[in-house]
């Protein structure tokens, strides 16, 4: 079914805003300024357009607002409190609610650094590097997983079950 959106009113309010209502149920008010445009949709989200460039959508029923800036960056807020934004160059970054934060960058990397210091780093050939916060480092490839301990000690895990120690001298 289509859903006409003819006007079925416009008032001028004593502010100079302009609201207009349509059949459908959606409302868009102009400030008195023209700086600032708001749609409140039937279902209640609203989608506000600002002179600036930026347009803020906020969905009502999932609490999720996303704000669209004029560089092209995409930001998304969820009501858990996770913030992602996606970059013009193809980068998204994360920040979840205990304030670690995961960047994918467009080539495919990515790093993740977690709340209690530990950082991990993915290249594109998919070897992942793991540095924690104790010193020791972590290194897995399609061949092997390594751990490095901070006196120099080394416990190798071979993709073929083989493992290998070696002590430091």
């Amino acid at each position: 079914a289509v859903v006409s959106t003819q006007s079925t009113g416009e008032v001028l309010e004593k502010d100079g805003s302009v609201k207009v209502k349509f059949n459908n149920g959606t409302t868009k008010h102009i400030s008195g300024d023209g700086k600032l445009v708001t749609m409140t949709f039937f279902n209640g989200d609203t989608k506000k357009t600002h002179q600036d460039g930026r347009v803020i959508y906020q969905f009502l029923k999932d609490g999720i607002t996303q704000t669209q800036m004029p560089d092209g960056s995409e930001t998304t807020l969820f009501p858990t409190g996770q913030e992602e934004t996606k970059k013009p160059d193809g980068s998204i970054h994360i920040k979840y609610p205990d304030n670690s934060t995961k960047i994918t960058y467009s080539n495919g990397e990515e790093k993740s650094v977690y709340s209690d210091g530990t950082v991990v780093t993915v290249d594109r050939t998919g070897q992942k590097l793991i540095l924690l916060p104790n010193g020791q480092r972590e290194v897995h490839t399609s061949s092997f997983k390594r751990r490095e301990y901070p006196d120099g000690t080394t416990k190798t895990v071979f993709s073929d079950g083989r493992q290998e120690t070696v002590h430091s001298n």
